[in-house]
Parts: structure tokens; sequence; C-alpha cells
């Protein structure tokens, strides 16, 4: 909760302001005087600084200066007499932030203070050193582009880190559309709040509503106890709601109904909650088809894409292949301790003439079983075996009237084989959660192969 200090002489003026200011959800200190107020700003956290010009001993413009002496970063706002022209130019040259003229409406002053201090927070947020978990984010992730297309999306990633505006994020499987929400979350305003992923298609509507919103004790059979919901634990963060294509027509009327009215209802509880979070949705269909076959609800749609990254899939961006390969086997070079600093010849032509209908998860995943199989340390062109990749099923020995549990155990036990039973690798390359890989081998009595 922001807090704001109020400075006027005229103590009306500063009872209507404080119960205004209240209401609209900031903290509130008030100050008859300059001098009053100085004081005040010297002795706790202000985050804002609401103060009128006409007063006796220091004036607007006197406290101005000295707050901008003393804390530059403190927006003030200034309250002046109507048509006073000259004292406007003069504030604003001086440093004010912003002036409002009286006699004063409330809706204008809160939406004046609510511009100013989301314009403060977006200047003190790029201007702070990132944190560890961010810096380890973007060093750890392959920001990578020499097409013009990925030059444009990191552009527009510096734009739009700034604010909170919701995004939609258009790609192919394996084309890094977590990463990306993971890169506008870390690198602006959202990035000292929590980064929450909901998956729209893991789950049942019910157990999905009670993940995404809560409930509090006794709101249904069963609650127990109180939960919070996603939604809520984002806080100012960021939600990303991955594969939105997959959500319920009956949880895209609910989420439309959150976007529009930016609160939401938590069962059992009597008022809504205030949504704060920036909402990220990414999807692997086109959801103006989904629109068109009557799967997918357009209004909702147009609340997710106010802004829109489409991702390109690695064959229309052949020329970061070279830079993505080199940035994988630096990162598994750390991880396994390996050597691996050359590749032999034809390696880069070998990979660079195969389409990659998987895209960068799949170049992650065959780059990492290449350095698993090679000797010493280059990485040889024989090394990196394409074909399995282009033909799976053929790699796997079935009958062809199996059951669907039957070819998943399968090709589960294949891929813990291949990545040498390292399960983190092992989820990303089957593209699950870790608990759900720990359940498959538990269900499927899954063991290592003995050596």
């Amino acid at each position: 909760m922001s807090t704001i200090l109020i400075i006027d002489d005229d103590l009306m003026i500063l009872m209507i302001l404080k119960q205004t200011l209240t209401k609209a959800g900031y903290g509130v200190l008030t100050a008859s005087s300059g001098e009053e107020g100085i004081l005040s700003l010297a002795n706790s956290n202000i985050d804002l600084v609401l103060t009128d010009y006409m007063m006796p001993g220091m004036t607007g413009i006197e406290v101005l200066n000295t707050i901008k002496k003393n804390k530059p970063l403190v927006p003030v706002i200034m309250l002046t007499a109507h048509g006073d022209v000259p004292l406007t130019i003069k504030a604003i040259q001086l440093g004010a932030s912003d002036f409002i003229e009286k006699p004063i409406q409330s809706k204008e002053l809160v939406e004046v203070i609510k511009r100013t201090l989301d314009i403060q927070e977006q200047a003190l947020s790029v201007s702070k050193p990132f944190s560890k978990d961010s810096r380890k984010v973007i060093e750890e992730n392959p920001l990578i582009g020499k097409v013009a297309a990925m030059r444009e999306i990191f552009k527009n990633i510096g734009r739009i880190s700034l604010n909170r505006i919701s995004v939609l994020i258009n790609g192919e499987t394996g084309t890094g559309k977590e990463l990306i929400a993971k890169l506008i979350h870390h690198s602006g305003v959202t990035r000292e709040f929590p980064f929450i992923i909901i998956n729209c298609s893991s789950i049942n509507d019910d157990a999905l509503s009670k993940e995404m919103f809560g409930y509090e004790k006794g709101a249904f059979a069963g609650a127990n106890e109180n939960k919070k919901g996603k939604f809520e634990l984002a806080g100012e963060g960021t939600i990303l709601l991955d594969e939105i294509s997959n959500l319920s027509d009956n949880l895209q009327i609910k989420l439309f109904r959150v976007l529009q009215d930016m609160e939401f209802e938590k069962p059992g509880m009597a008022e809504p909650m205030p949504l704060k979070a920036r909402i990220i949705a990414s999807s692997n269909k086109n959801l103006e088809q989904l629109i068109v076959e009557g799967r997918f609800r357009e209004e909702l749609y147009y609340r997710l894409k106010v802004f829109t990254i489409d991702l390109p899939p690695l064959r229309k961006r052949k020329d970061d292949i070279d830079e993505l390969t080199q940035f994988f086997i630096q990162k598994y070079n750390r991880k396994f301790k390996k050597e691996v600093n050359q590749v032999g010849e034809g390696f880069f032509e070998k990979i660079k003439n195969y389409d990659w209908p998987g895209n960068i998860r799949e170049l992650e995943n065959s780059i990492l079983q290449a350095m698993i199989v090679c000797k010493g340390n280059v990485l040889e062109k024989a090394d990196i075996n394409l074909a399995k990749n282009e033909s799976i099923e053929a790699t796997i020995s079935i009958p062809v009237l199996a059951t669907l549990a039957e070819i998943e155990k399968v090709h589960i036990k294949q891929v813990l084989d291949t990545l040498n039973w390292n399960k983190v690798e092992t989820s990303k390359a089957l593209d699950i959660s870790r608990p759900t890989l720990n359940a498959k081998i538990e269900k499927y009595e899954l063991k290592p192969n003995e050596k």
C-alpha cells in the first residue's frame, strides 16, 4: 500500500482529501504547514507528496525545492488555483510530477495519483539492479536472435515490461513461450513479485477453479481450511495462463469476467478480491480459428491480446541455430561437468538441414543427448541422431494394437534411458511436470537398466 503525504493549511481540505485517498486504498499522512510536512517526510516512508501552493510560511514551491533536494525520487503533485498558468509551468520545471487545479475533483485526484505512482514504479524498477532470481532467469536462458522477428520481440519485451498490460504469446510447442513470459516478468515492474504458472490443461474444471481462485474454510463440503488461489498468491506479479486454448468454456466465461472487472470471487468470501497481477497467456493453437469454430470466446480473446507476441518456429530462424547450439553446449558443460568445446566437420550443416518440428526444445534435447554420447571434447556429426527425432515411432517397438498406456510407458522409459534418468531433463523433453513424471514412473513401475 502506497503512503501519501498531504500538505495544506486548510484543515477542511485536509480532512476531505484524507477521506478520499483512504477510501481509494492509500495510507495517508497529513500536515498543516510546509515545515510540518518536511519534518513528516524526513521521519516516515512516503511514496508521494500532495502539496498546496498558497500556505503561510513555506510555500508549495519551497516545499517542492526541499523535497527535490533531499528526496529526489519522491514524486510531488502541486495543488494550484484555477488558471494559475505561470505557477503550473514553474512547478513542472522545478520537478513537480503533475498539478491539480482547485476545486479538486475526487475522481481526477485519484487518477492523477495512480498514474504518477505507476510512472514512479516503472522508473524505480528499471533503475534497480536485477535481483538474484531475475539475473539467473536472464543468464540461464538463450536471449539469442539474429533474425529480425526475434530482435523486434526483444525490443517489445523492453517496452511492455514497464507496465502491466495483458500479453498473448503465440507459438508452436517448444518455441520458448514460457521463457518469453519469464523475461517480461523479470525485466520490469513485476520482477520483485511472484511469477506463477497455471497449466490450463492439467486438471478438471473444479480443481482448476480452486487452483486459480482458492476458497475460504467452510465454503463447501470438504473445505476444512483456507486456501489461497494463484490469483491471490501472485499479488502484483505475473500469472502465466499456459496453453489458454485448453480452457473450458465455463472457465473462459469466468476468466473474462475477472479481466473485465479486474477482480475475482473467492468462494466463501463475501467481497470480491482485486486482481493486481499482470496476465500473460500462451497458446500453441490459432485462437482466431478456434473462435470461428466456436471453441474459444471472442470477448476473452480480445481481453487477452492487448499486446501480442508471435514467436517464429526454429525452421524460420535457422541463422540462430549456431548460437543456440553454443549456448546449450556451455549450459550442459557447466551442469554435467563436461568439457565439450568444439564441433566436428559437418555438424552444423547437419542440424541446419533439419526442420526441427519440436523447435528450440527439441534442439536443446538433441544437443544434450549428443553430449552424453560424445567421446572427448568434440561434438561430432555422428553424435547427434536426428533420425530418432524425425520418427520416434520407428524407434519404439510396440504391437500395432497396443493401448495408449502401453505406448506411453515405452516412450517414457526410452526418454529416461536416453537422458540417463535425469528427471529434470526428462520432464522438459516430455513437456510434463516433475510430479507428473514421478507419478508415471511409479504407475508403470519403471526402473533404470541394470549395468
